[in-house]
This record gives structure tokens, sequence and C-alpha cells, in this order.
């Protein structure tokens, strides 16, 4: 019988000794995790789940908004703003000249590590997970089929949940946001800017989506808006972009009135639209309370160590969880981190030092002045950290240098370049330097 301890498979286990294993989600995460699972068909029975038609995740791009009319889903958006010499799998090179690039690009990328490893015979589209609960040293799994319209029951020893975290729009609670009678959306649904032609608009939220809108819509707006919280301001904004570092007090019919951060003056901007790229919650709702995880109110989750494994069931790992990475190298490590664990090759800590490592990087956190809600953020030095951390203990071959240098370096470039930082393309000339050239070429 499995049990939840440490999973010991050195020895030659029969065929009907084989752990099942369940892949919620065939985004890049759910790729990976099916990449490299499917290469120990000798331990695993491997099942992939995809509530859509495809593969891709938030790279499954669509026009449609809020929900997909096939099966009445929340669908997906995406904007891209890392270059893909740090997007890409470790193992699987992409083919692209340009360093940013369109959405579709990264879909085709994903497509074709698919191929390249076959491994399109594990998937189930158009399946959803209803719910998973554990009993009896299993998990039980409720499964819907779109198609069919029929549900199913079945068991796994382990669970990779792979939906990541973009497909719930987070929505800040204002009281009075029912007061104001413009158009209101999340950023989840933005699509184009040409609606709001000559709009005055408000972009509330200062991340990377958050600025990419405002920076597109400041070419049809007549002004924009960027209420941006964080610390680090943008330079070299357009001049109908009113960048402001202000807390939102109130919102009336046709405007809002926002409170300086610092000085606490009061200022009134008459506003038609308001967008919230406000961020997104993890979607863990089919979880049932034994599952051994939560979401704390902020939307971050209680209950992983390494922001991966259920400390609760250590059978169960949520990759994706972790943000302001780089994504697809991320994966990676972790995955093999994990099946490392699921072979026997390496051990956790007892669960209550586990959970003593996840309080102790929760309050180092508080300490360098981030918020609870900022559990999960991995600034580069905490990422580097994190992944040789990972590498160490896997004994696995860790990150080129180069990527975590990149992507540490990018952050700088962006502020201090944000309407130009995507002209540049980047060179990994060894593993531990890039060079950068200029390209004028419109994307």
């Amino acid at each position: 019988m499995v049990s939840d301890k440490i999973y010991s498979l050195e020895t030659d286990p029969r065929e009907n000794d084989k752990l099942s294993v369940c892949i919620v989600g065939i985004g890049a995460a759910g790729l990976c995790s099916l990449r490299h699972f499917s290469q120990r068909l000798d331990l695993f029975d491997i099942d992939a789940y995809e509530q859509t038609d495809d593969i891709g995740g938030t790279w499954n791009y669509t026009d449609h908004i809020g929900f997909d009319p096939k099966n009445g889903l929340p669908v997906h958006s995406s904007i891209t703003n890392l270059p893909m010499e740090i997007m890409e799998f470790p193992d699987y090179k992409s083919n692209s000249k340009r360093s940013y690039v369109h959405h579709t690009q990264v879909l085709n990328y994903l497509k074709q590590y698919a191929r390249h490893f076959d491994l399109y015979r594990f998937m189930k589209f158009n399946h959803i997970i209803s719910s998973i609960d554990r009993s009896d040293n299993k998990w039980n799994v409720i499964v819907e089929d779109l198609i069919a319209g029929q549900k199913i029951q079945k068991h796994f020893d382990i669970i990779l949940i792979c939906t990541g975290r973009y497909s719930i729009p987070f929505w800040p609670k204002y009281k009075s946001l029912p007061l104001f009678q413009g158009n209101i959306i999340h950023s989840h649904d933005y699509r184009v800017p040409e609606v709001y032609q000559n709009q005055r608009v408000a972009v509330i939220g200062g991340g990377l989506s958050g600025v990419d809108i405002t920076i597109e819509l400041s070419r049809h707006c007549k002004k924009v808006i960027f209420i941006n919280r964080g610390k680090h301001q943008y330079k070299q904004m357009p001049n109908n972009i009113r960048q402001v570092n202000v807390e939102v007090e109130e919102f009336r019919s046709n405007s809002m009135i926002v409170k300086d951060r610092k000085t606490g003056q009061l200022t009134s901007y008459d506003v038609d639209s308001i967008i919230m790229a406000t961020g997104y919650l993890y979607n863990i709702r089919y979880l049932n309370s034994n599952a051994g995880i939560q979401m704390n109110p902020d939307g971050t989750i209680n209950g992983l160590y390494k922001h991966l494994i259920n400390i609760a069931h250590p059978s169960m790992a949520l990759l994706g969880v972790a943000h302001h990475v780089v994504p697809l190298p991320l994966y990676h490590q972790q995955i093999l981190y994990y099946m490392k664990i699921l072979t026997g090759e390496i051990r956790l800590p007892s669960k209550s030092d586990m959970i003593k490592d996840t309080e102790t990087d929760l309050q180092e956190r508080m300490m360098q002045g981030l918020r609870p809600k900022d559990r999960h953020l991995f600034q580069a030095d905490r990422m580097e950290s994190y992944l040789d951390d990972l590498s160490e203990q896997a004994k696995i071959r860790p990150l080129n240098k180069v990527i975590l240098k990149l992507h540490r370096e990018l952050f700088a470039v962006r502020l201090a370049n944000i309407l130009t930082y995507k002209r540049f393309d980047y060179r990994l000339i060894s593993d531990e330097d890039y060079v950068a050239i200029e390209n004028n070429q419109q994307h």
C-alpha cells in the first residue's frame, strides 16, 4: 500500500505496483510534469486532464472573455513580457530569432515540446476535475467529461496540480465600486485598446500586465491614470499617463477619489472606464478540506513545503504557485526534485520540520518588508537561492547562471525603459553571460 511517508521505489515493482498519477491542467507546468513522469513508465501510470480542447494553459489564448462559450468555463488571456531565452525548458530549445515573441509562438513552442516527447498519448481534453478528496491512502478524484456530460470517479496515488495562477481574477473589495457607472473589467478580460478610444481610463495595479496595458492604452486614450502602489515607479512614461502611488478611497458615478500614500492628500480623477490589473487567485476550489492545504484570505496557499509539496500529504504537489520567476525552467527543476522524493532518492524532512521551514520562509519575507500576500513572491536573489537548494538536494544539474542573471537584470531594464525594453534581443553567449542587441523592428 502506498503511504504518504516516503516512497521507496528502489525495489523492482510489479506491474500492479506502479503509482497512478493524476496531472491536473496541461499548460506549461502540466507538460513538464508529463515529460518527466513519462520517462519512468516502469514506475508510473499517468492520466493528464485539461478542461479546454488544447494544451497551453495561459498561452492558449482566446478572443472570448469571461467564460468559454464551448463549455461555460473561465478563459485565459496572455501578454508576453519575458524573453524566450529565459522561458524555454532547459532540455528543449526554441528556434525563435526574437526574444519577445507573440503568444502564438509560445503556444507553438509548447506544442512542439509535446510532440517531441510524445506526450499527447496521456492527455484527456475537455475534462475538468470537479473534486479531490483523501481517504484510505488514496486520492479520490471526480472527473467530468464536458463533451459527454458524464462524471466518473477515479483513484490515484499521486496528484500534480498544474493549473497555475492565472484563471481566477482577484477583485479588490471596494464598497463604493457599485456606484461607478462606467465600464469595469479585470485585466484578465482585456483584449484590445481600441474600445477605449478617447476615454479616460484608470488602470489599478502596477505589475507587468498593468503597465503593459497602460502603455498600450496610452496610444488610444485621452488619459490613463496608472495606479502603481509598488515601491518601484516606472520612468519615461508617455505624457497622457499619470502614474500615481495612491490608495483608492472612493468611487463615484464617473470619478474616483484617491489618497497619496506618502502625503495623505486626496485627489479626484474623472474616469470613463476602470481596468483592475490586480492579480489572480489560485484555483484549488475542487480540493476537499481533508486534502491538507488551505487558501488564505489574502489568496495565498497555506501548507506547502518549498512552495510545492503538500506538507500534510506529500503525494500531492502544486506547480505554478511561485510567481515573479522564470516559469518553465522553474517547473523543470521542481519536477525533477519532486520525482527524486517519490523514488526515495531523497528524503523529506519531518512534517514538523517542513512546517517550521515554511514559517521561517514567511518570517524572513516579512523582515524584508514584504507582506503576507507576498508569501509566494520570488524576487531574483530569493529565486536563485531556492533553485540552488532544489538542485543541491536532488543532485540535479543547476540552471545555467546566465538565465538567472538575465532575469535579475531585466527588472532594472524594464523600470528604466518601459516603452522600449521589448526592442532588445538577447543572445546567451556562455553559461554565465549574454549580450543584448537592440532591434527597432516592431513586434
